[in-house]
């Protein structure tokens, strides 16, 4: 039992990587901005594409969530790219280097299985 407290523990402990790649197409850049409640990583910009990572520790309880407003153009979306309970890394398609490529339409994750961006979300809705 003590065994298995200290490898969650230190399984934890370990560093979140998550990559963005510009995939919005049409030659345009990326514009945005990813925070979590206590952590802003700034407005950035993002050329056609250009990748951009950031790492962090996840939170022991599993509450940690990094947000992103994304823009391009006259348009604007937000969407959780980190949200723990989804992608810690035993879920189905979790992952400790998560990489997300934004397309107009949605953020597509990499399949780990597949090894293809297939696994797309919507775009959260409007209302943050």
């Amino acid at each position: 039992m003590t065994m298995s407290i200290i490898s969650a523990t230190i399984t934890q402990a370990q560093k979140t990587k998550v990559t963005i790649h510009n995939d919005i197409g049409g030659g345009l850049s990326l514009w945005y901005n990813c925070k979590s409640g206590n952590n802003n990583l700034g407005d950035r910009k993002l050329a056609p594409g250009g990748s951009w990572p950031f790492d962090f520790k996840p939170d022991i309880f599993g509450r940690t969530l990094f947000f992103c407003r994304f823009s391009w153009g006259d348009e604007w979306h937000h969407f959780d790219i980190y949200k723990q309970k989804r992608d810690r890394e035993f879920q189905k398609f979790g992952c400790r280097q998560c990489e997300w490529k934004i397309r107009k339409n949605g953020p597509c994750k990499l399949n780990k299985n597949t090894g293809m961006f297939d696994v797309c979300f919507p775009w959260n809705s409007k209302k943050r």
